[in-house]
């Protein structure tokens, strides 16, 4: 039995909703139980008594909306699977999406008085946003409260619309972990309106280009953070250039990290079990593969494979011990791709402006199995003998690539 844990109910934090691997919803009672045993484990039980879930590690009951995880539950002999916001995840569950939001919706006069709207209705939340809130309204940037926190305009709009016509949204999420961007920071970005943020603290990493939005990280930035609005408001060409990237694109940082989700987590999910299952299978004694490489007087041929980020097939393509470099290995991949008229995972995705012609562009080249957060950022071979290194290392080594 397969289930996913998609959050806890809001009205009753001891009932979950989960979803069963025939895709049914279902809702769970469970009694929650927590116990110290080195790490915090979680137990839900349910009320038939008859399965029992159990998630190990820290467990953060106010933000379970974000933690998703996975389970298969055959007497511990399964795989546990975390899907969660997080980019360190096994398989993350982001808010980003080219299908879900209009990244590249063109920008709209910004007529409204006031610097920024707000859209906050959980006044209860953990982090400081009321505070900057607040902060900003004495530093005298004047802002329309949609919400039900500060409100001081009919809550009963469209968001986006509404946005659309403000210089800032301010995009306060009510936790600040690292990677937990929700719809506020998207929607803001649909709407043209400069997010300023306070939520995770690499949100950077999620910015559309440079200098294209503001952080708040702690509350000794409110201050600098209303002069820079407020410069920005009074200079056209300096916050156009906030906006530059809905006119000439984002980042290719940025369309890497969207892109992901051009295949949908459960896709994911199965392409990560598959690849797991693979390895496990590789490593029995009666598995038979082709050999990993060929000697012939001074040269050897390595045989890797290579699979496009969000596909399981992987490809076979050949590097020669005295050409095992960065620039080879990069080579090799364009050229088998090409070869195979290979149209990208997220062509179909991305808005029409900036899904580029039919040339293939790497952003990215890591070996399979490591997170996305070390892949789109961490993660580098360190020159040529370091790949050349893994290589020789890793009989038949596996790569992915990111496209851009």
């Amino acid at each position: 039995m397969v289930w996913f844990i998609l959050g806890t109910l809001r009205k009753n934090p001891s009932s979950f909703l989960a979803v069963k691997r025939s895709g049914s919803l279902v809702l769970l009672d469970a009694i929650l139980d927590l116990i110290p045993v080195g790490l915090q484990t979680l137990h839900l039980v349910h009320l038939n008594k008859l399965e029992q879930l159990v998630f190990s590690g820290q467990w953060n009951q106010l933000s379970t909306i974000q933690r998703i995880t996975f389970m298969r539950l055959d007497g511990g002999r399964g795989y546990n699977v975390i899907m969660t916001t997080s980019l360190s995840s096994d398989v993350p569950v982001g808010y980003f999406s080219w299908a879900e939001y209009d990244i590249m919706a063109p920008v709209q006069p910004k007529t409204e008085n006031a610097l920024a709207a707000a859209f906050i209705s959980n006044c209860g939340a953990r982090n400081f946003r009321l505070q900057a809130l607040e902060g900003l309204e004495k530093s005298n940037v004047k802002i329309d409260s949609y919400g039900g926190c500060h409100r001081n305009r009919d809550g009963r709009v469209d968001k986006v619309q509404a946005l659309k016509h403000y210089k800032f949204s301010l995009a306060f999420e009510n936790s600040n972990e690292e990677d937990y961007v929700t719809e506020k920071f998207f929607q803001s970005l649909v709407a043209g309106s400069v997010p300023v943020v306070v939520g995770a603290p690499n949100i950077q990493d999620f910015a559309p280009s440079p200098g294209s939005i503001l952080h708040i990280k702690e509350l000794g930035d409110i201050e600098p953070v209303a002069k820079k609005m407020k410069y920005l408001a009074e200079n056209p060409d300096a916050y156009n250039q906030s906006l530059r990237w809905k006119y000439e694109g984002p980042s290719d940082s940025f369309k890497a990290l969207v892109d992901m989700a051009a295949v949908h987590s459960s896709c994911r999910l199965c392409i990560h079990l598959a690849t797991t299952i693979r390895e496990k299978e590789e490593k029995s004694p009666g598995f038979k593969k082709r050999p990993c490489k060929c000697t012939s007087g001074l040269e050897t041929v390595h045989h890797v494979y290579v699979r496009e980020r969000g596909a399981f097939e992987l490809k076979s393509i050949f590097l020669r011990s005295g050409n095992i470099t960065l620039q080879a290995l990069e080579s090799a991949v364009l050229s088998k791709f090409n070869s195979l008229k290979h149209v990208p995972i997220w062509k179909q995705e991305r808005p029409e402006i900036i899904r580029g012609g039919n040339e293939l562009k790497v952003y990215r080249i890591y070996p399979v199995g490591i997170t996305q957060r070390q892949a789109l950022y961490t993660f580098s071979f360190r020159g040529d003998a370091d790949l050349q290194s893994h290589v020789e290392s890793n009989p038949c080594a596996k790569f992915e690539v990111i496209f851009v």
